[in-house]
């Protein structure tokens, strides 16, 4: 009673659309590859997206794309705490001084079998 069961994709879909209805933009599809800061580097201001359509000698593709930068007065990061943009705020900005170091656990996923 109180529980609910439901796909964790769906869920994304529909927070994506309610965040787009109060105007904000999501870029699904292309990963940061750098934080940019403003002109003396205490603030972000944004991320650049990496090349795209680059061959495995370096070189591009037919289908070449270059990387683009998204300047914004608000930028959400959610890689994950060892995400290499997390891990390059948390380094310019020092954010583990004084801190506790980050713990890991497994999870453990039950499967039940009920009767019917």
């Amino acid at each position: 009673d109180g529980n609910y069961i439901i796909s964790l994709g769906q869920l994304c879909r529909w927070m994506g659309a309610k965040a787009e209805e109060l105007g904000v933009e999501i870029y699904p599809g292309f990963a940061a590859s750098e934080v940019l800061y403003n002109e003396d580097k205490t603030a972000v201001r944004g991320i650049a997206t990496r090349d795209m359509g680059i061959d495995k000698n370096g070189k591009p593709k037919e289908t070449f794309e270059r990387g683009v930068e998204l300047r914004a007065r608000q930028t959400l990061f959610a890689e994950g705490a060892r995400g290499s943009c997390s891990e390059s705020l948390i380094s310019h900005f020092n954010l583990r001084k004084g801190k506790s170091e980050q713990t890991y656990g497994l999870g453990i996923k039950e499967v039940w079998e009920i009767p019917e």
